[in-house]
């Protein structure tokens, strides 16, 4: 027969599961009032370029974040966007230059200003773009197809939420390039300005739809080879 364990050492054995535990799960749990685990579903990918932008004339566009920070703040993407079994995958991180606007385009409000500072030439086809800039107004859009990200993104904690801006505000302007418009509800993804990061199941039905475009047709000699199996 096993010697009665103390109180103490009991005691000890929990705060230590609980760290262990803790630590396991790199940010708080999701709610679980607004979206079932969705991690079974079939896997899509979707590409994204991520644009590191440059500037010495505006320094309001000329990031500082390396592309160490890119990898971290994506690996936490895929952890949000996990439940709705959607994963970006990186197909270059680059440096951009801005480009110097013209007096016409001065005077546009930002979105506009922003999105005409960022070069054609540099954008990735049949990907998402995914610019990080030193400062916009908000803590990122989603316009006229372009996904950017201030790296000084700062949001209200609630609880369950994610232990980082970044990937939060990376993953909300996402949503909104797969369809998703905001939705209040402050533990939900597509609220404006929280950690919160839980999608129901109409939002993950709707996000798996644009992200499908993104998938590439098997190729014949792969088609050919399942054929003879």
């Amino acid at each position: 027969m096993l010697p009665p364990i103390s109180p103490a050492i009991l005691r000890a054995l929990c705060a230590v599961l609980i760290f262990i535990a803790s630590a396991s799960r790199g940010f708080g749990e999701p709610p679980t009032k607004d979206a079932k685990d969705e991690t079974k579903l079939p896997v899509l990918t979707v590409p994204v370029r991520v644009h590191l932008v440059q500037s010495k004339a505006t320094p309001a566009m000329h990031t500082t974040m390396t592309e160490a920070d890119v990898r971290r703040v994506f690996g936490k993407v895929n952890m949000v966007w996990l439940r709705a079994g959607i994963r970006f995958d990186i197909e270059s991180i680059v440096r951009t230059e801005a480009a110097v606007l013209s007096p016409e385009l001065e005077a546009k409000e930002e979105f506009t200003r922003v999105n005409a500072m960022i070069p054609k030439a540099s954008l990735g086809t049949a990907m998402l773009n995914v610019c990080y800039v030193k400062e916009v107004k908000p803590n990122g859009f989603f316009h006229a197809g372009l996904i950017v990200v201030k790296d000084t993104a700062s949001l209200r904690a609630v609880e369950g939420g994610i232990d980082e801006p970044l990937p939060r505000v990376t993953s909300h302007e996402i949503g909104h390039a797969l369809s998703l418009p905001h939705r209040q509800d402050r533990t939900n993804l597509m609220a404006s300005g929280t950690t919160g990061f839980s999608l129901n199941d109409t939002e993950v039905k709707a996000a798996r739809e644009i992200a499908a475009k993104f998938q590439k047709p098997a190729s014949a000699g792969a088609a050919q080879a399942d054929s003879t199996k």
